[in-house]
C-alpha cells in the first residue's frame, strides 16, 4: 500500500449541468445504499485485489461503487490512462475534511465518512456498518431513472430526525468498466479492469432539505462515457453523503 500525506487541498471548478425543480412525488427505491469510493492506480503494485474487490462489490443491490485513479503516482515510470487531477483532489478534499492527512491507495472512502485499505474485505465490511449506523438518522431517500430522452433525479425530503439540510447533488459520469494493458511500472505485464471509472463528477444542483426532480439531458452524459451514472447528495463536498442512487444503460 502506497500513502503520502496532505495539509491542505483545493477546491475543483466544476460545470453546472442541470435544473432543479420542485417535485411532490416521493423517489422510489428509497432504501438505504452504501457510496464505496476507491482511490486507485495503475502505478500501484497493491491495487489491483481492490480493483478486483470493488467489482464484487458492484454485485451487490445495497452497495453502488465508483473507482477514482488519481495522478500522483505517474512519475513512477507508467501514466496511469484514467487518472486526472481532479480524482486527487477529491481524495485529498476528504482527508481534509476528515483531519487526518491520509492520500494512499488503495483506500476505500465510505459514505465520505470513513476510509479504509481498499484490499481489505474485512475492513470495509467494518467500515459500512460503522457508517450505517452514524448516518442511519440522516439518511435521504434518492433515485434515478429515465424518461424520454431525459435522466430524472429524484431526491426526497430530509428525515425529521436530520440536522443536516443542506448538501450538494453531484453526478459522476463512469464508465461501467474498463480494462488497460499495462506495459511498465510495478504493473508491467498486466491487464486490470476498472469498474465504474469516473470520467466526470460536475455539481447539478443544491439540496435544501425538501423534495426536489432534476432532469438531465441523458444522450449528451452517455456521449461523455455515461454507461454508468450516479447521483450523490453529499455534505460539504467532501462530507457526509447522505443519499446516492445509480443509473445504468442497458
Amino acid at each position: 500500500m502506497r500513502s503520502v500525506f496532505f495539509l491542505a487541498a483545493g477546491v475543483g471548478a466544476v460545470a453546472l449541468v442541470g435544473l432543479t425543480a420542485p417535485s411532490q412525488a416521493e423517489p422510489s427505491g428509497a432504501g438505504t445504499v452504501t457510496l464505496l469510493e476507491l482511490f486507485t492506480s495503475q502505478g500501484c503494485s497493491s491495487c489491483p485485489p481492490a480493483d478486483k474487490l470493488l467489482a464484487e462489490y458492484g454485485g451487490k443491490e445495497d452497495v453502488i461503487t465508483l473507482s477514482f485513479s488519481v495522478d500522483y503516482w505517474n512519475y513512477l515510470g507508467w501514466h496511469d490512462t484514467l487518472s486526472s487531477p481532479e480524482n486527487s483532489e477529491r481524495q485529498r478534499d476528504y482527508a481534509l475534511a476528515r483531519g487526518d492527512g491520509r492520500v494512499y491507495t488503495p483506500q476505500v472512502v465510505v459514505d465520505g465518512i470513513m476510509h479504509v485499505n481498499g484490499s481489505s474485505e474485512a475492513a470495509i465490511e467494518m467500515a459500512i456498518r460503522k457508517a450505517t449506523g452514524r448516518l442511519k438518522d440522516v439518511r435521504v431517500p434518492v433515485s434515478m431513472h429515465a424518461e424520454g430522452n431525459s435522466l430524472v433525479v429524484e431526491i426526497g425530503a430530509a428525515p425529521k430526525t436530520s440536522d443536516m439540510r443542506e448538501a450538494t447533488v453531484w453526478l459522476a459520469v463512469a464508465k461501467d468498466e474498463e480494462t488497460v494493458a499495462i506495459t511498465r511500472g510495478e504493473n508491467r505485464g498486466k491487464k486490470i479492469t476498472y469498474t465504474h471509472p469516473v470520467r466526470e463528477l460536475t455539481p447539478i444542483g443544491m439540496w435544501a432539505g425538501e423534495k426536489m426532480t432534476l432532469r438531465l439531458p441523458l444522450k449528451d452524459l452517455q456521449t461523455i462515457g455515461g454507461d454508468c451514472l450516479v447521483a450523490l447528495v453529499q455534505v460539504e463536498g467532501a462530507g457526509p453523503v447522505l443519499g446516492a442512487a445509480a443509473y445504468e444503460r442497458k
